[in-house]
């Protein structure tokens, strides 16, 4: 059978129970449509199970940093003051389903394991590649306290710049309602640039070493 290198990233959302119906319902609608801006344009496919856990599948590894990220910005982003919890792992998949949740492979076990042992992390990263597993975590590590301390302004510039890095600041300034040096201060404070830096270093190593367009 015929073995394929993916990324899985396997999440919940921290606390979502501590929202009402209304703010619960418009949470997961966020969600969702981030999902399904990566199905869209990164060949990537999505379930969202028990309500508020959901897992995505690339088929292109090297997405998988920014996407993680990316959710994480826009549901930190809002008021809520709610987190998830992601695990990324790359790793070959043998029976690749249409139904992500019954696929299986290494990348899926390695996912699903290390989101079962996350405690005060919000995001983690394994794989079964040695040089990958070497390189990436303590990458991550660091960007996972980086994205913690991040306030929801913060947040949400830094997603809207990750979103397109050709911007000016003055047009990011137009979509956050904000003048155009007090959105370059906001920018500085997140470290958009280190941030922007870590995911390039990412995909970087994970297309070198996998041969992965």
């Amino acid at each position: 059978m015929k073995k394929h290198v993916i990324a899985v990233i396997t999440g919940d959302i921290v606390d979502s129970r501590s929202l009402s119906s209304p703010h619960y319902d418009e949470l997961l609608k966020q969600l969702k449509n981030e999902l399904t801006s990566f199905e869209a344009s990164n060949k990537a496919t999505f379930d969202i199970y028990r309500g508020d856990s959901f897992q995505i599948t690339f088929f292109c590894p090297r997405a998988a940093l920014k996407a993680a990220i990316l959710i994480r910005l826009k549901l930190k982003s809002n008021n809520y003051k709610i987190d998830v919890r992601q695990s990324i792992a790359i790793g070959n998949v043998k029976d690749l389903r249409k139904d992500v949740k019954t696929s299986t492979g290494q990348a899926f076990i390695l996912s699903g394991k290390h989101l079962d042992e996350m405690k005060s992390h919000r995001l983690v990263f394994s794989s079964e590649n040695k040089l990958l597993n070497r390189h990436i975590p303590i990458v991550v590590k660091l960007l996972d306290t980086h994205l913690s301390s991040l306030t929801s302004t913060q947040s949400e510039a830094l997603y809207f710049y990750l979103m397109d890095d050709s911007q000016t600041h003055a047009q990011l300034a137009n979509k956050l309602n904000k003048s155009r040096a007090n959105t370059t201060k906001i920018l500085n404070g997140s470290e958009y640039l280190l941030v922007a830096d870590s995911i390039h270093y990412f995909e970087t190593l994970v297309r070198e070493e996998l041969n992965h367009d």
